[in-house]
């Protein structure tokens, strides 16, 4: 296995954990508040979306469960993993961005950001060099 690989391997995980365990936080505090860390109403009100129960499930489908599809196409070797990859990159580096926009700075961003710029560059580092 190439070095590549496992940095992808590494980066696809810790991002895939990161945005099941996030997502699923989002969409439990819909239904039970957490009295340790809420998340502010007003924030969602002045949002896109209803509630954080919507936020959570596409959180937890874009980038917890496409990163878990990435990294088994990637490890049972199909031909588009590295663009799954640069699409998963994108995709964590979009919604740290708006999340940054949104609502400020927060001790997330310092891994969610450079997870998803990385993640970018180590798919384009595997693309087949067809050009």
């Amino acid at each position: 296995m190439t070095r590549f690989r496992k940095i992808s391997i590494i980066l696809l995980t810790l991002s895939s954990s990161i945005g099941v365990f996030r997502g699923a936080r989002l969409i439990n505090d819909a239904w039970f508040p957490d009295i340790l860390f809420p998340f502010p109403e007003e924030k969602i009100t002045d949002s896109l979306f209803s509630n954080y129960a919507i936020l959570g499930w596409i959180l937890l489908s874009l980038v917890g469960v496409f990163g878990f599809v990435t990294l088994c196409c990637m490890l049972l070797r199909k031909k588009i993993y590295p663009y799954l990859i640069i699409i998963q990159g994108i995709f964590i580096s979009f919604l740290s961005l708006t999340h940054l926009l949104y609502s400020s700075f927060s001790p997330i961003h310092l891994f969610t950001i450079p997870i998803g710029v990385s993640t970018i560059v180590i798919g384009v580092m595997q693309t087949p060099r067809e050009f």
